[in-house]
């Protein structure tokens, strides 16, 4: 590139970056606290398995996480509405350090799904709301540019998480991430409280939340919650439980080079993230959403091409590069279907929807591995065909919409 390339280049990113200055604080403590999740990814379902318990079990260790998220994500969001964001953005990662401490704990694995449950509350708050504070700052012009820097700083986080926590659980036992999780969660409540200040909210109403012409019983935001649901599942399905095993089983690979993998599909993320924003304004969300959920079969599907590790490999990869595609467009598509006064309740109900995936996600493969003769291989074929299920359903009824509409 010219000279004046790199110049024209640093001057936008000098330029955006003072743009958005109001949104540091909040994707700060988003990063540390993707640090701290993505440290769990390499190593969950090798923590659960040292209790000695069926790959459905191992599962639950997962699905048990998504179901606190399930109980916290509305009720956060509707009340971050009416009391503002930056007491719930302080409170979630406070739940998750008391979560972390009973887990490292724990010899129990009825024990460890308990504390897990509490580590999903406090998730689920802080996620929730984390996205409504975001939507807050933005508008039409704004939207996409925003989201995609959430997801960057999201990503960010996780691409450093996973081999942090791969280098962690090698050296000090699969244990660790969770202190090390305590550390970054009592981090990014102390950035709540001196760097995060609320921007003016409007008050929750229920008529307000469930409105008839845009919200949340709509038939863009409901597809588009159904295409966020497939897409959570196939995160915990995969990346959170089949891509560790299989890396492990079938490809011989240690929990330090797993981590390395985790972290390649987090960085393909976050490299493709700038390419997506400007995607998303010139095509529209829509599309980018349906493009990126194909891509994402795809990369799932690369996991059982072959025996030998390049195929990890390149799952990895393309399931992180549609990953960073698939993330802000669906942010964009669903900003867009909701007025600004139902962003609270509106990304609450999204997530509750979402984290169904995530609750299902891993128990769904762990039976199709445990109750099956193709072991992990059925679970990711399950995976592929939903979501090219979803993805087909949310063309159809996407298109439906806008044929209303004009």
């Amino acid at each position: 590139m010219p000279e004046d390339g790199y110049m024209k280049l640093f001057s936008s990113f000098r330029d955006s970056a003072v743009r958005d200055r109001h949104a540091w604080p909040l994707l700060v403590m988003i990063c540390v606290t993707m640090i701290g999740s993505g440290m769990m990814a390499p190593v969950l379902s090798l923590y659960a398995a040292t209790f000695g318990v069926t790959s459905t079990l191992v599962g639950m260790l997962v699905t048990i996480f998504g179901i606190g998220r399930l109980f916290a994500n509305f009720p956060s969001g509707y009340l971050s509405q009416s009391f503002g964001r930056r007491p719930l953005l302080i409170l979630g990662p406070l739940i998750i350090a008391i979560g972390c401490v009973g887990a490292a704990l724990t010899n129990d694995f009825t024990h460890l799904l308990a504390w897990r449950f509490v580590q999903g509350l406090g998730s689920g708050m802080y996620m929730t709301v984390s996205i409504a504070a975001l939507a807050d700052m933005g508008d039409s012009s704004s939207r996409a540019r925003l989201v995609g820097r959430y997801q960057a700083a999201l990503q960010f986080g996780a691409t450093i998480g996973p081999a942090f926590g791969g280098f962690v659980a090698e050296r000090f036992g699969l244990a660790a991430p969770f202190w090390a999780l305590l550390a970054l969660s009592l981090a990014t409540a102390l950035l709540g409280v001196f760097s995060y200040r609320d921007r003016t909210a409007p008050s929750a109403t229920l008529s307000g939340a469930f409105g008839a012409k845009r919200g949340l019983f709509t038939l863009p935001f409901i597809s588009i919650s159904l295409v966020s649901c497939v897409s959570f599942f196939t995160r915990t399905a995969c990346l959170f439980q089949l891509m560790p095993l299989i890396g492990h089983d079938d490809f011989k690979l240690d929990v330090g080079a797993i981590g390395i993998g985790v972290t390649i599909s987090a960085g393909a993320i976050l490299f493709v993230l700038p390419l997506s924003t400007k995607l998303i304004e010139r095509m529209g969300a829509r599309w980018a959403v349906i493009a990126s959920m194909f891509a994402s079969a795809l990369g799932v599907a690369l996991l059982v091409a072959g025996s030998h590790p390049f195929w990890f490999w390149a799952s990895m990869a393309v399931y992180g590069l549609a990953g960073g595609f698939n993330g802000p467009a669906v942010g964009a598509y669903t900003m867009e279907c909701l007025r600004r006064s139902q962003y609270g309740a509106g990304m609450g109900m999204q997530r509750t929807i979402s984290d169904v995936g995530y609750v299902v996600g891993p128990v769904a493969v762990g039976l199709a591995a445990d109750k099956t003769p193709f072991g992990n291989v059925a679970g990711v074929w399950l995976t592929v065909a939903l979501i090219v299920l979803s993805t087909t359903l949310f063309m159809i009824s996407s298109a439906v919409s806008q044929s209303r509409r004009s």
